[in-house]
């Protein structure tokens, strides 16, 4: 009957995940138990494949799909089974014997139970629920930090994109000037040396749009694994440019306070030192005893008597037997404990410095998401200046002195080496500014979940400007 009272929560405790990505993410989230569950999830993906894929849509994706988030909900259940299972009173060991020997049968019935279970299930049960609730927020954090990586993987992907495009034209551009050039160089009007220029030039821009091709299929190729990917890879349309950039940067004045309040690796932590404090008590309650059992028991005997009696029945002896049984019960109590060597000495030791622990690291903790939060607004901020500048001043100004090189060009008023040191410059300009742009959506991310959690940050800096770095140490090296 004991057991019948256990409950457990419809959705396995997804309630407060729910919670917090409706209000953060604006997104659904969904636990993949049943064939049913799997075929609606499928239902939903295979419509948001059907259109160019944004960047929420491609965040709600990650959320229905992705099987590593569907084990976190697992774990999350087996912690509520855990929960449920610690809020029960231990469970009575019974046992039961039988010995025969000559005529006396021996049955013992045996009931244990813990007395120090029962004594100590509500504290036990409390610190049971605060786990509980840290595998609950353990679980929203896992869901914010899916998000947060496939934000970052979709900007990455779409960023490699529009550098592909444009490195594509631009080797379009170059391999046109470059058989111009050879045919020139036939009827002798070029040299050699402004051939090889132009030909150097041509498989520079080819091996640039190689890497970014490559830099490309991988990008793709971690955003399918957020999004869970398995069939449908084809069907995943990405949009040919990344967002616009916002008319001004967002203030967040109070980003350290907002931090605190909303971080969820911070209200673990606090959970953490709770549930460290209710062991504490618990281990200084009953730390000199580690075992108290009461037994209850009853032995019941049986055992059997043969009386013989003898008579003449027609001059004959004939022996007569009478059987008879006889029954005793006897029953008591036992109790049974169990003292430590050290009296509890070292168990309440280990408690106290698992408790300074826990607060030693939330005070950490707490500290790390001050400066989390200050590094990413830094981030964002700077980010957005440096992205800006690129699309305000830098390409306007690449664009008049590619568009003047070429009228002295055409006027003879400079040499095709000129004309290509230019070139270069403008491709590196132009890929810097996609990257820029990119670092930007990167650190907008990055900002997001700094203040709420689930995610690491510093996205922007693990980006490797590698198409950039190739074209500007071309145009270095010329």
């Amino acid at each position: 009957m004991l057991g019948g009272c256990a409950t457990y929560s419809p959705d396995g405790g997804l309630g407060v995940t729910r919670e917090i990505a409706t209000r953060e993410l604006r997104q659904d989230v969904a636990r993949v138990r049943e064939p049913a569950d799997s075929e609606r999830v499928r239902s939903r993906v295979a419509a948001l494949l059907r259109s160019p894929l944004s960047v929420d849509k491609a965040v709600q994706i990650a959320l229905l799909n992705n099987r590593g988030l569907q084990a976190a909900y697992n774990d999350l259940g087996i912690s509520e089974a855990l929960f449920v299972q610690a809020s029960l009173p231990p469970s009575p060991t019974i046992s039961l014997a039988r010995i025969a020997a000559g005529g006396t049968i021996e049955i013992e019935n045996t009931l244990l139970v813990s007395i120090l279970g029962l004594a100590t299930l509500p504290q036990r049960r409390a610190i049971a629920e605060i786990r509980f609730s840290q595998a609950q927020l353990r679980a929203a954090e896992d869901t914010l930090r899916l998000a947060g990586d496939t934000r970052r993987a979709y900007y990455r992907v779409v960023a490699s994109s529009q550098l592909v495009n444009f490195l594509s034209q631009a080797n379009s551009a170059a391999r046109t000037a470059s058989e111009l050039f050879k045919r020139l160089g036939e009827t002798g009007a070029v040299n050699r040396l402004d051939q090889a220029r132009e030909h150097v030039f041509y498989a520079d821009v080819a091996a640039q749009l190689a890497k970014a091709r490559l830099q490309y299929q991988a990008d793709r190729e971690r955003l399918i694994r957020a999004l869970g990917l398995w069939e449908n890879i084809a069907a995943l349309k990405l949009p040919a440019q990344l967002p616009i950039l916002p008319s001004r940067p967002a203030s967040r004045d109070a980003i350290e306070r907002e931090a605190l309040e909303k971080r969820l690796d911070l209200r673990i932590a606090r959970l953490e030192v709770d549930g460290v404090a209710r062991q504490l008590e618990l281990t200084q309650w009953s730390g000199f005893m580690s075992v108290l059992n009461l037994q209850g028991s009853t032995i019941e005997e049986r055992s059997r008597r043969t009386e013989r009696t003898y008579s003449l029945q027609g001059g004959a002896l004939v022996e007569n037997r009478q059987v008879e049984f006889e029954r005793t019960r006897l029953s008591g109590l036992s109790l049974e404990f169990q003292i430590p060597l050290d009296l509890g000495e070292s168990r309440l030791r280990e408690a106290r410095e698992t408790y300074l622990r826990s607060i030693n690291r939330l005070t950490e903790r707490g500290v790390n998401v001050r400066s989390e939060a200050r590094e990413a607004y830094q981030r964002y901020r700077g980010s957005f200046d440096f992205a800006r500048h690129y699309q305000s001043q830098v390409l306007p100004l690449r664009q008049i002195i590619a568009d003047e090189s070429q009228l002295r060009y055409n006027g003879m008023m400079i040499d095709v080496f000129s004309l290509l040191i230019e070139a270069r410059a403008r491709i590196a300009a132009n890929a810097a500014a996609i990257e820029a742009r990119r670092d930007f959506w990167i650190a907008n991310t990055d900002l997001q979940f700094a203040v709420i959690g689930g995610s690491p940050g510093g996205g922007a800096a693990e980006s490797a400007p590698t198409a950039v770095a190739s074209a500007a140490s071309g145009a270095a090296a010329d």
